[in-house]
């Protein structure tokens, strides 16, 4: 059965108020199933520190343990390795990425393809932005990376893109792999219209100044497993800092858009998930998306990329 919005008009509900959950539209086994694999793949990093000098493998442990523990040790955070698209800059041909079949399963979950078509229409492309967030406590990140538990700036995502994307309808899919509390670091929004201009943010286009924040009061968004968070561009949102003890916040930070619209992030590939009759064209399979960012990084390597972040220079910060 497609899955359905209990609501006249979502979209006019998205576009008036900026945000909305949707419960209960992830299957578990699909949550699962990705937890899985990118336990696997952190079990594999830690088995590379082990091989390097490191202190132990930490493969018998559970992921957030692994996690935890990678911190605790003073390594290389593996972010990259279990993120699932590319960095902006400093790309080589090594740079890991994470691309398992189980990676795309989610992306492209049938239930979850549903509700975005009732946002943007029956053909849907993937968006090359989309991220892995891994959120450990807060008073376990370490000095160099407090980012990695600490409270999320508040931002809109059109900043992080390039100017040819600002009036394309984009839709950020955002969904916990497990609970998501307000002790672990849930996400926090302000209720923004569509039409809401883009606030001038600071430095890397990262964060918007106190002097610059709307005068809404935010909206702190726990969520349960299954259920998933989708919101505009325009969106002034953020994160709540990692306050637990040993929890590690695990979540997707997704995007999608209508086919053949400017994505803003043009050296990046995107595929069709949705829509091939429409579209005229078979949509991608794992292989195709695996070569296709395969290929990105091997075109970009040791190039200077340049930046999607709007703003590079910082304006208004104190």
């Amino acid at each position: 059965m497609p899955q359905t919005l209990h609501m006249d008009d979502p979209r006019s509900t998205l576009d008036a108020q900026g945000y909305m959950i949707v419960d209960d539209v992830m299957p578990l086994k699909v949550l699962d199933r990705m937890i899985d694999a990118l336990a696997f793949r952190a079990t594999e990093y830690a088995q590379q520190i082990q091989r390097a000098g490191g202190p132990r493998s930490f493969a018998s442990e559970e992921f957030s343990q692994q996690l935890i523990d990678v911190v605790k040790s003073g390594e290389t955070w593996p972010g990259q390795a279990l993120d699932i698209s590319l960095p902006q800059a400093n790309i080589a041909l090594d740079t890991p990425i994470f691309l398992e079949p189980e990676a795309l399963e989610f992306l492209t979950e049938p239930r979850l393809l549903d509700v975005i078509e009732q946002f943007i229409g029956p053909q849907i492309w993937m968006s090359p932005v989309g991220h892995t967030r891994l959120k450990v406590p807060r008073r376990l990140a370490p000095p160099g990376n407090r980012a990695l538990g600490d409270t999320t700036p508040w931002h809109q995502d059109n900043g992080v893109l390039l100017e040819e994307a600002d009036t394309i309808d984009i839709l950020t899919v955002w969904i916990p792999l497990r609970e998501s509390t307000i002790e672990n670091g849930c996400l926090c929004v302000m209720p923004t219209p569509r039409h809401a201009d883009l606030i001038e943010h600071c430095g890397d286009g990262l964060g918007i100044p106190a002097s610059n924040m709307p005068a809404a009061s935010p909206v702190p968004l726990p969520m349960r497993r299954g259920s998933v968070l989708i919101f505009h561009p325009r969106t002034v949102h953020s994160a709540l800092p990692n306050v637990t003890r040993g929890e590690v916040r695990i979540s997707m930070d997704l995007r999608y858009q209508p086919v053949e619209s400017p994505t803003g992030r043009p050296q990046f590939p995107c595929f069709l998930v949705r829509g091939a009759e429409e579209a005229g064209r078979p949509l991608a399979t794992w292989q195709e998306w695996r070569q296709g960012w395969l290929d990105a990084r091997d075109r970009l390597a040791n190039r200077d990329t340049g930046s999607f972040n709007r703003w590079s220079r910082l304006e208004g910060c104190a």
